[in-house]
């Protein structure tokens, strides 16, 4: 964005991360189970607890309208093992909190801790959850609700440089661990660098700090911009749609980025998409019956992932890496890179942060450096955007703190564009969370969903990129803002369906009413975070919103929009079919479309234009693919196509063939 506008309402960031507790040796792509690690709190061995009936326990926990089915070991005196049976939370976003909250809370004999940043919700049910055991065994649950040790490092540890050993800084004379190619950061980027590396003969590790794989890839929106594919032709037949141009995908980016892109850069990711779609389509993906224009597109080219969330791709890219035999270490930061000669030479390992210490990792080929942007670092992002405090929410993981470009500048890596960070205009006001039912309104615009302010009226074209959407609800005057559809939009529209639609419903973040005018009462009977931080309410006149969306109507029906000038096509629905929808909806910090300069090849320059040796990165740590602001859906692509493109290209010195003009 060429500028971020402050927001007013203070929703605070929670301050814990995640524990980097274990790390997985086995060479296995499978995920490591997680040991906390650390000396027991004295409390548990000291303490005295009520007997408890011994037994298996399976508690249902439906906090928040979201369902939990955890089941819990008890012994006479101890809670023995917590297991996630099912859960009904975002696709992603639980994963956090089921992969070391049930070892912690078994580690610690406690049902005190504190959430999972980024899963606190679905921290709170597994919590509930077991208290309910303990009472159910005949237990006193207070006399488990200890603090003890944390399971997890505080958020200045997971941040760049303090808090975490950094290992040594001469480059090791021996290492622990050898490989041809050491690939950082497990998201969407490093694992198509890492496949692209092992089938191409590399001996690949792919080292990930979060106690999964995926990080923020998994949580994303769930599409994708290809101007072609294996499925394209017959979507665009059925849909009557006229076929796309990778020429046109191109010229929307680069203009959709205030001409900041860098062209080579858009080329990688436009020509690398629908090869890359296409491998995800031959290995199981499956996505919604639809082709949207959203935001800044003029070409209908976004495909939306089954469940509407990036963990479909993510687990195409688990299954891939298993199957290429790829070496995956969890709960695994990199704290340091290592460079020869006084930073003239070639870059040759890693230094590693682990349950078991600190390891070195040497890289006979390369290093690719593929971890992610820095949204979730306040610090760093409001060095870059001062408005961005911690008052701002983010759509993204804890694990997106920016420590992989700090760690790139000390061996001489150069960035560019840093200051330009997108918000995503759609996010859950409450949480700032981009969940499914956020991207229904980003989804929506070429089908004729209509976004109101607190009034009930229409004030940005919604057709309109992100950042001219997040600034127009940040200037309504008024919070939060609402995306309106009705029934025939989720049944044509393709995009999304009844499945999720009722979901939203269940869990509170859709509103459903039989007309416009109970509708408006729908919305004003949930209260939303003010400014102030209090809990407060909007009350849109019945008949404003009922106009408002009469008078749109008008505009599908004669193909154009005189009040906001939005490009309207055959594919826009009128919005008159009950049942009738609402969904909150509010800027959240997204991306950030600036860090490391790269080559075409993804070749890390240094402060001189020069490319360092054996050095290599892909995905939201690099700029200049995007410019000043980002077009929804092209994010997957980018990461993928350009990691696809450093691994193939650091083992082989060739770039692959779906590149134009190679």
């Amino acid at each position: 964005m060429k500028r971020v506008w402050k927001v007013l309402f203070p929703l605070v960031i929670a301050v814990m991360a995640i524990a980097i507790v274990a790390c997985n040796t086995s060479g296995s792509s499978k995920e490591s189970s997680v040991k906390t690690g650390g000396a027991k709190p004295a409390s548990v061995a000291s303490r005295t607890v009520t007997p408890l009936k011994p037994g298996t326990y399976t508690e249902s926990v439906k906090g928040n309208a979201l369902g939990f089915n955890v089941e819990v070991v008890l012994s006479a005196n101890r809670i023995e093992k917590v297991t996630v049976v099912s859960h009904n939370d975002t696709p992603g976003i639980a994963e956090a909190a089921i992969a070391v909250l049930p070892a912690a809370i078994v580690d610690q004999q406690s049902i005190g801790l504190d959430g999972v940043s980024g899963a606190s919700l679905s921290s709170a049910a597994i919590l509930q959850a077991v208290e309910k055991a303990i009472t159910e065994a005949g237990g006193n649950p207070s006399e488990y609700r200890v603090r003890g040790e944390p399971f997890y490092l505080s958020r200045k540890a997971l941040l760049q440089i303090d808090g975490t050993p950094r290992g040594p800084e001469a480059t090791p004379s021996r290492w622990d661990e050898t490989y041809d190619v050491v690939v950082v950061g497990a998201g969407y980027a490093g694992a198509a660098a890492a496949y692209a590396a092992q089938t191409n003969g590399a001996k690949t590790v792919l080292i990930e700090k979060m106690p999964f794989i995926g990080g923020n890839s998994q949580i994303n929106g769930g599409v994708w911009a290809a101007y072609t594919s294996k499925k394209a032709a017959d979507l665009q037949k059925r849909k009557n749609l006229t076929p796309d141009t990778a020429a046109k995908h191109i010229q929307d980016t680069i203009v959709g980025g205030d001409y900041m892109p860098v062209e080579v850069m858009v080329k990688n990711m436009v020509y690398g998409s629908p090869f890359y779609l296409d491998l995800m389509f031959d290995n199981g993906l499956n996505v919604r019956d639809a082709l949207t224009m959203p935001g800044g597109h003029y070409g209908f080219r976004t495909y939306t992932l089954e469940h509407e969330q990036g963990f479909d791709i993510t687990e195409v890219q688990k299954k891939l890496l298993n199957q290429a035999q790829v070496a995956v270490k969890l709960n695994t930061k990199l704290v340091r890179i290592y460079r020869e000669g006084n930073l003239t030479g070639k870059v040759v390992g890693v230094a590693v942060y682990t349950v078991d210490g600190i390891k070195t990792i040497k890289a006979n080929k390369a290093v690719i450096l593929t971890t992610g942007g820095f949204s979730a670092n306040v610090a760093m992002r409001s060095a870059q955007v001062p408005s961005l405090t911690e008052a701002m929410p983010t759509t993204n993981q804890i694990s997106q703190t920016g420590e992989g470009i700090t760690f790139a500048q000390e061996v001489g890596a150069n960035t560019m564009q840093m200051s330009y960070i997108q918000l995503y205009p759609f996010a859950d006001p409450n949480t700032g969370v981009l969940d499914a039912y956020a991207v229904i309104p980003f989804s929506g615009p070429s089908s004729g969903v209509v976004y109101v302010d607190y009034k009930g009226e229409r004030y940005v074209n919604e057709g309109e990129r992100r950042d001219v959407n997040a600034k127009a609800a940040m200037d309504s005057g008024g919070f939060p803002a609402f995306c309106i559809l009705d029934q025939k939009i989720v049944d044509q529209g393709g995009f999304t369906g009844q499945d999720t639609v009722n979901r939203g419903i269940e869990n509170g973040r859709i509103f459903k009413a039989d007309t416009l005018e109970d509708l408006a009462k729908q919305i004003a009977a949930h209260a939303y975070k003010s400014p102030s931080g209090v809990p407060g309410s909007v009350n849109i006149a019945p008949g404003t919103l009922t106009n408002t969306i009469n008078t749109h109507n008008g505009y599908v029906r004669n193909k154009q929009d005189p009040a906001f000038r939005k490009v309207i096509t055959n594919a826009a629905l009128t919005i008159d079919q009950a049942p009738f929808y609402a969904i909150p909806q509010w800027p959240s910090v997204h991306h950030t479309m600036g860090g490391l300069i790269t080559t075409n090849k993804l070749e890390v320059l240094d402060v001189f234009g020069n490319a360092i040796p054996g050095f290599y990165a892909a995905g939201e740590v690099t700029g200049g693919v995007h410019g000043t602001n980002r077009l929804g859906s092209n994010a997957g692509p980018d990461a993928c196509a350009n990691g696809y493109i450093a691994g193939y290209y650091a083992v082989t010195s060739k770039v692959p063939d779906f590149i134009a003009g190679k």
